[in-house]
């Protein structure tokens, strides 16, 4: 039962009450633009029954949007979207539970413009909201298992590159904070934005292991681990896939978006890209730096703050980065990767 209702019933939910009151509404105008008798009559009672069951399913949907609202993971971006949702929702839905009290009320009677006219208001307000849910579906990528990895040639569709998705996807690294409602969220540096893994070779990192090893020398491989970390971030930036592939062991981990990638060619053909592009298009700013080191195990936890513009997004968050790294031949190598962020509000900030 889990696993069908995953992550949650809302979904389900949200079609039928969409359907059932935009086109109840319908019905019940053209009910009343024309005289009564024949199909009218009968439109007016379909209508009736649409707008009655869609109040309904609105009572049912909005208990599972709030449960959503509060349970799904996501970052600062997406979160700002899903407060829009709601506040578009919240009003619209008590709009149309007292006009469908009203009509039921009064269902014996034709219904006249005074009622058809708000009523279509409310529709389209509806319809404002369903618009902002599917942006934080397809825009956002809430609620949505992580992809598949693309192996082969590839396609030029865009998805959602992993859930709650970090104040990013959706444009950088996931959270796991708390902003007023518990949940928890962790997830990748693009956190909620869409990309694309196609078949153009500029998109695409470089499978060549020979072109890895090319990306440093003997001279100018990074010597220790924080050196690594900042060698890791620049080839970002400079969306050099080759550096990156030279500065991640082969089984490296990157935990994104609930998920994990489990290998260099999985993070390849799946969020490299979309890492690549967003720490190209916003600044960081590192504001600490702890080292724990044990052997040949080395771990880096970086707290920094990002600002900036990514797709059309405002970026103004905290991040924190841990990277594990190994010393593999007497060069350090990454073989774990998390990132987390949060928006900086005014107590934050520093």
């Amino acid at each position: 039962m889990e696993n069908l209702i995953e992550p949650n019933i809302y979904p389900v939910l949200v079609h039928f009450a969409y359907a059932l009151t935009v086109t109840g509404a319908l019905s019940l105008f053209v009910v009343s633009l024309t005289p009564s008798g024949g199909w009218r009559d009968t439109l007016k009672h379909a209508g009736d029954w649409m707008l009655g069951f869609g109040a309904l399913f609105i009572i049912a949907t909005a208990a599972a949007g709030f449960q959503a609202y509060y349970s799904v993971d996501h970052d600062g971006p997406s979160h700002a979207a899903m407060t829009v949702h709601r506040n578009w929702a919240v009003p619209t839905a008590a709009a149309i539970l007292a006009l469908a009290v009203w009509r039921w009320a009064k269902r014996a009677e034709r219904p006249s413009i005074l009622f058809s006219i708000p009523m279509l208001a409310a529709a389209a307000s509806l319809s404002v909201t369903a618009w902002w849910g599917g942006k934080l579906v397809y825009g956002h990528g809430l609620g949505v298992s992580r992809m598949p990895v693309v192996t082969g040639e590839g396609h030029d569709h865009e998805h959602a590159p992993g859930q709650g998705h970090g104040d990013d996807g959706s444009a950088e690294p996931t959270s796991d904070h708390e902003d007023g409602h518990d949940h928890d969220d962790a997830g990748d540096l693009a956190a909620g934005e869409t990309h694309d893994h196609g078949d153009n070779a500029a998109a695409e990192p470089e499978t060549s292991d020979t072109a890895s090893a090319a990306a440093f020398d003997a001279d100018n491989y990074p010597a220790t681990p924080e050196a690594v970390v900042d060698a890791y971030g620049a080839a970002l930036r400079a969306k050099d896939a080759t550096a990156l592939r030279a500065l991640l062991a082969p089984d490296v981990i990157v935990a994104e978006g609930g998920g994990a990638e489990r290998s260099v060619e999985e993070y390849a053909g799946h969020h490299m890209p979309a890492d690549m592009a967003f720490t190209a298009a916003v600044d960081f700013s590192l504001k600490k730096r702890d080292l724990i080191e044990n052997g040949d195990l080395a771990t880096v936890v970086s707290e920094s703050q990002i600002h900036g513009t990514y797709k059309g997004e405002n970026v103004h968050s905290r991040m924190m980065e841990t990277m594990v790294l190994r010393r593999d031949g007497g060069r350090w190598r990454i073989v774990h990767i998390h990132w987390s962020s949060a928006p900086i509000t005014g107590e934050h900030e520093h």
